[in-house]
This record gives structure tokens, C-alpha cells and sequence, in this order.
């Protein structure tokens, strides 16, 4: 990284297992730091390099990352391995520390920024908290998506995250469409790391229902919504910026208090199957497909209009401006 340049040093993992929200996120403020002129390397672990980038510095042992930790200018955590004695150790070596969460269930640790989407509070530990939807990472084509009109929402969308860890995409189209859901009001959106893709396409195939495998611009398929059922995560603050009522699928523990948040906001209900044994997942699958097909009846415009106020899109660029003018300069 050139010495002339703010040096951003972000650590983030991606797998089958972790999901990729937190890749996403962490890419989303890195093209905001990028904007105002930063340098911004990703640190992986190694058993995480099947969704790094050819940029990304890869390493085994926690040590041999510690130095380029040492020496940015600003460091990012966005990851649930670290407890707070491990946060604490990050800070030591680098005061402008920004943590990345969403559970406020680590106990107490330091940093100077913390950034979560929901307006939780925290200690004195954490100098700058920047909490609340105002706060959200989410990629600039939402923000654009949301000031334009979209008239035409006649979509059912299905989306279950970049690895669909649980694979529900497949149990889901196949119980809207044997309860008789019209497949031309189906659009189903399959991530990149999805395992089963090939399997969900061919069904989609086989049944007329548009199907959109690895989609970057994933703001349009949603504007094209008027309702949806999703996994929990990243993708609850991209729907609720572009006022798509949904019906949420938790698919990991740290995502419970996200949906109790939102939930009570009224524009989104859901369903939790981290609880739920392997064997009676088709049966929940059914349950919420009927919920579902009992609200698509409804006028959805209330909801619709309560996920807007939450969340703008312009989150990015509020944090990294806040970073960038309280940051520790020696």
C-alpha cells in the first residue's frame, strides 16, 4: 500500500458457513473509503479463500496479520470470531479501530467507532457509536432505486442469501407452485455461492418462473417486488430501503435481534428456523408459504411505505465521513 495514501485494512471472512454478509458489507465501506482516495486491503483467513479476491491478503496464524494491522491508518472488524478480549488486543495495536455489529452481545470492549444498523446502546468504551438504519451499509444503487418510481411491482421475490446455507430456495418455489402461486409471478434470486444453483435453475426452467443466478444489481430485481421471502441479514436493510414488505427466514443466531427490531417496526414478519430439526424444515416451509399467500391478498402500501422511513442507503457514506474526521492522527 503506497505510503501517500490512507491505509484502510479491512478484516472480513466469506464461506458456505459464515454466509456473505459480512464480505458484502465490508465492500460496500471499502468503496466509500476507496471514493475519498484511501488505499483498502481485505485480510482472509485461509480457510476462507474460496470467496477472496486476488488482492486480499491471506493468512493462518492470527499473528501474521497483527503488523498490518499495526500500521493502518484505520482498521475494520467485521467478524464474530473476536470476543472482546480479542477486540481489546486489536485496539492496543490500533487505535482507530471501527467494529462492524449487530448483537451488542460480546460483552465490554474499546474501540473508537462502532457501527450497527440498530439503534442498540453501548458503553463508554466505544467512543463513537454510529447506530441505527441511518447507519446501514448498503451499495449505492439503492439509494438511486429508491428516489425513482416503480409502478410495476407484481413480483413475488425469493432470495436466501449468496450460500443459502439451508438450502430453502428449491423447498420454497416448489411449495408456492404446488399451492398454486402463479409461476409468472415468481422471481427467484440465487446467490453466487449457492450450491444447488444448477438444481433451482432447471426447476425454474422446467416451470416458467424467471430465475437470476449471481446478480450484482440486485436493487432492480427488488423494485420489481411487491413482497418477499428472504433470509435475514444484509438483505433486511436492502429490502427495507426499497419498501419491499417481506417475510423473513433466520437462518443464523445472530440475525434475532435484527427481526425483533424490524418486526416491530410492522413492515416485515418472520420465521425462525435455526430451531427447527432438519426433518420438519418442509413442513415450516409450508406454514410460512401459506402466511405468505394470505397477506399477498392484502394492500401492502402501509408496509411498503414503514420499511422506506428506516433505512436511506446512504449509510456508507455517513460512517466513512465520521471516520475520516475523528480519526486519531499521529
Amino acid at each position: 500500500m503506497g505510503s501517500s495514501q490512507l491505509k484502510v485494512v479491512i478484516r472480513a471472512d466469506a464461506s458456505v458457513s459464515i454466509g456473505m454478509g459480512h464480505r458484502v458489507r465490508s465492500e460496500v465501506l471499502a468503496e466509500a473509503f476507496i471514493k475519498h482516495g484511501a488505499n483498502v486491503r481485505f485480510v482472509v483467513h485461509g480457510s476462507c479463500s474460496d470467496f477472496t479476491k486476488t488482492e486480499d491478503f491471506l493468512y493462518q496464524d492470527e499473528l501474521e496479520w497483527h503488523e498490518l494491522a499495526r500500521q493502518a491508518d484505520i482498521l475494520v472488524l467485521d467478524h464474530y470470531g473476536y470476543d472482546a478480549d480479542a477486540i481489546n488486543e486489536l485496539f492496543k495495536l490500533n487505535p482507530n479501530l471501527l467494529v462492524l455489529d449487530d448483537n451488542n452481545n460480546r460483552g465490554v470492549f474499546y474501540c473508537r467507532w462502532l457501527l450497527n444498523p440498530l439503534s442498540l446502546s453501548y458503553t463508554q468504551s466505544v467512543q463513537f457509536p454510529l447506530t441505527g438504519g441511518q447507519f446501514a451499509l448498503l451499495r449505492p444503487q439503492f439509494h438511486f432505486q429508491q428516489a425513482s418510481q416503480h409502478s410495476d411491482r407484481q413480483k413475488l421475490l425469493l432470495t436466501f442469501g449468496g450460500t443459502d446455507p439451508l438450502k430453502l430456495t428449491l423447498p420454497f418455489i416448489k411449495s408456492l407452485f404446488e399451492k398454486g402461486f402463479p409461476s409468472s409471478s415468481m422471481l427467484v434470486m440465487v446467490g453466487s455461492g449457492v450450491q444447488n444453483a444448477k438444481e433451482i435453475e432447471a426447476y425454474c426452467r422446467q416451470h416458467c418462473i424467471e430465475c437470476q443466478i449471481g446478480v450484482t444489481q440486485v436493487s432492480g430485481l427488488m423494485a420489481r417486488s411487491r413482497f418477499a421471502i428472504s433470509a435475514a441479514g444484509g438483505t433486511l436493510f436492502e429490502l427495507a430501503c426499497m419498501g419491499v414488505p417481506t417475510h423473513f427466514i433466520q437462518v443464523a443466531d445472530n440475525q434475532k435481534d435484527a427481526l425483533e427490531v424490524h418486526t416491530a417496526l410492522g413492515w416485515c414478519s418472520a420465521t425462525d428456523f435455526i430451531s427447527c430439526v432438519p426433518n420438519e424444515r418442509l413442513g415450516l416451509v409450508d406454514q410460512v408459504v401459506n402466511h405468505v399467500l394470505s397477506v399477498w391478498q392484502t394492500d401492502l402500501a402501509e408496509r411498503s411505505h414503514l420499511a422506506r422511513e428506516y433505512v436511506d442507503g446512504l449509510g456508507a457514506e455517513r460512517v466513512v465521513e465520521t471516520v475520516l474526521t475523528t480519526r486519531l492522527v499521529t
